[in-house]
C-alpha cells in the first residue's frame, strides 16, 4: 500500500515532464493492480486547483471508479496532530497531513516532494513501484 501525494496526479493533469510515469502508475491503481490511499484533503486541494465545477465533477467521477484507491478522511483531532508534526519537522501544512497518515499507516508515500526525505517515512517515485 502507498499514499499518493497530489503532485503525482497534478503531473498527469498538467502533462508536466514526468507525467507518463505517473500515468502508468495511476493506471495500475485504477485497474486495482496496485492498492493505494489518497487523503480526502488531497482530492479537495486538487479540486480547488481545477476550479471549475464541471471539471471537478469529471475528476472526482474518474477517481471514484479506481478499483485500487481508498480515500482517507482525517478527523479534526488528527489534523491538529498532523499540523503539530509539520511544525516539528519543518514541513508545510499539506505535507504535514501526508506525513501524518503515511507514518500512522506505516506506508510509503508516492511523491516527487523531497521534503519527505528528511522524515522517517519512505518516499518513492512512481517509476520505483
Amino acid at each position: 500500500m502507498y499514499l499518493i501525494d497530489a503532485n503525482i496526479i497534478l503531473e498527469v493533469l498538467y502533462k508536466r515532464s514526468r507525467w507518463k510515469e505517473c500515468y502508468e502508475f495511476l493506471n495500475k491503481v485504477k485497474a486495482g493492480k496496485i492498492k493505494a490511499y489518497i487523503l480526502n484533503f488531497t482530492l479537495h486541494g486538487i479540486s480547488a486547483i481545477l476550479g471549475k465545477p464541471e471539471i471537478v465533477v469529471k475528476f472526482l467521477s474518474e477517481i471514484l471508479s479506481w478499483r485500487g484507491l481508498y480515500v482517507v478522511d482525517l478527523s479534526l483531532e488528527e489534523e491538529i496532530i498532523a499540523s503539530e508534526q509539520a511544525i516539528k519537522l519543518n514541513l508545510d501544512f499539506d505535507d504535514g497531513f501526508q506525513y501524518y497518515y503515511a507514518n500512522k499507516a506505516g506506508i510509503k508515500i508516492i511523491s516527487f516532494d523531497k521534503d519527505f526525505d528528511k522524515t522517517n517515512i519512505q518516499r518513492i517515485e512512481p517509476k520505483d513501484v
